[in-house]
């Protein structure tokens, strides 16, 4: 249960974050939705890597402190793209 609250929740909603804002820039000219999944292919899969050995090598740790670390992680690509929505 460790595995699917601090691994495969936060990639969920990577991609639930991405999809977003894709389709909210689908056809209006802009770059953004494009720039999202660019750093959204790349981010994803290495969120989830780092997230689990992360877990794996914190058994020790509870399971609070853990989930928590694994989603301050996963939200540092939705906070880049908001930041490249700014320009």
């Amino acid at each position: 249960m460790l595995y699917f609250s601090a691994v495969l929740i936060p990639a969920l909603l990577q991609s639930l974050f991405v999809f977003i804002v894709i389709e909210m820039n689908t056809g209006n000219g802009s770059w953004l939705g494009l720039g999202a999944l660019l750093i959204g292919i790349f981010a994803i899969p290495t969120t989830i890597v780092v997230n689990f050995i992360r877990v794996k090598s914190n058994k020790k740790i509870k399971a609070s402190i853990i989930i928590a670390k694994c989603f301050l992680i996963s939200f540092l690509m939705p906070f880049i793209i908001l930041l490249l929505m700014t320009f």
